[in-house]
């Protein structure tokens, strides 16, 4: 998620396990222990576009990196603290303890997005997803921030400890949702004739409401946008579909041991295997600009001619019509219980 939630969300939960006199270390150390994971957006490389990709969401995240990361947090917080500013008050010992608490929800919260994260590398390279809440919610942020503010100013972990209980309650609305929106996708898919063989969820920026779903049938992914209003029926705004992509068959031209072909495969990996061809492009589709179009977010560009060099890669932010559009599916004249006409 972003690093105001995670920054948040560390301090939090540092703070929960603080005295009163070590509030402030607590919130300190919890802020950036739970931010530090994502220093792996530095590894990059001007040759190889998808190095940084391949990085994120890597060692950094495991949760067996937790008390070594933990551990190079505080160290570093103790030696600008205690021998740069000469703060004594803040001894080794405590700011590992916090900076390891805080940067022990930073993979967990991760890991509830769709992006995928390599939770429990290097026992396992999955790359895990719980496919239950958007990389940017405020709904997560803005609470957790008044709450560390409030156990700050208060000096008072009760407070914190709150603001974790409301955390956590939130979350686990997602599951929730997430398991509304799976089963109104097999019920349409149902009527399609179709058998689920996998389904990818991805909760709209800012919110929990309006859902992409991506789910594959007999080669071809399916695209549709699920409003999960609580309370009601969930809806559907039906997408198009396109074929799969196979990594080791696509352009045969670029053998099966060329820099490109390996190069597909790592991206077909970050993808999860959700990989189509768009307007010459390989895409990974479970990210789009709208909740229910097929128009990837990013891809790679292979250089057929060249097969030796690494691919390119581009990418697209979505403007304001993609957050317009999935506004007027949250409030607009959408009604979530009509009936849905089965895709052909």
């Amino acid at each position: 998620m972003d690093p105001f939630s995670q920054g948040a969300l560390g301090a939090a939960f540092s703070q929960s396990f603080a005295d009163k006199k070590k509030i402030p270390v607590a919130c300190l150390a919890g802020i950036l222990g739970g931010t530090a994971p994502d220093l792996d957006i530095l590894i990059s490389s001007a040759t190889d576009p998808l190095l940084s990709q391949e990085f994120h969401r890597h060692f950094t995240h495991s949760i067996w990196f937790i008390p070594i990361g933990g551990f190079l947090v505080g160290i570093a917080m103790w030696l600008v603290f205690n021998k740069l500013i000469r703060f004594k008050e803040w001894d080794s010992k405590t700011l590992i303890t916090f900076a390891t608490l805080g940067y022990a929800t930073h993979a967990l919260l991760d890991a509830c997005t769709s992006y995928g994260t390599r939770l429990f590398w290097p026992l396992s390279n999955a790359r895990v997803t719980w496919d239950t809440i958007s990389i940017i919610d405020p709904l997560v942020t803005i609470p957790l921030i008044v709450f560390v503010i409030f156990s700050v100013k208060q000096k008072s972990a009760k407070i914190a400890r709150i603001g974790m209980g409301v955390f956590l309650f939130y979350m686990s609305l997602g599951f929730i949702q997430n398991a509304r929106v799976t089963n109104t996708i097999e019920e349409l898919a149902a009527t399609r004739g179709h058998n689920v063989e996998r389904i990818k969820l991805n909760a709209t920026i800012g919110n929990m409401i309006v859902w992409r779903t991506v789910y594959q049938y007999d080669g071809n992914y399916y695209v549709n946008a699920v409003i999960a209003t609580p309370f009601r029926k969930p809806g559907i705004i039906e997408g198009g579909s396109a074929p799969a992509v196979d990594p080791e068959t696509i352009y045969p031209e670029i053998g099966t041991n060329s820099v490109a072909r390996n190069d597909i495969r790592r991206f077909d990996y970050f993808a999860q295997g959700y990989l189509i061809e768009f307007n010459g492009a390989l895409a990974d589709i479970r990210y789009s600009s709208q909740p229910h179009t097929i128009e990837p977010f990013w891809g790679i560009y292979v250089d057929k001619q060249n097969p030796d060099n690494h691919v390119g890669y581009g990418i697209e932010r979505p403007g304001g019509r993609a957050l317009n559009t999935t506004w007027n599916m949250m409030w607009g004249d959408y009604n979530p219980n009509e009936e849905t006409i089965p895709a052909p």
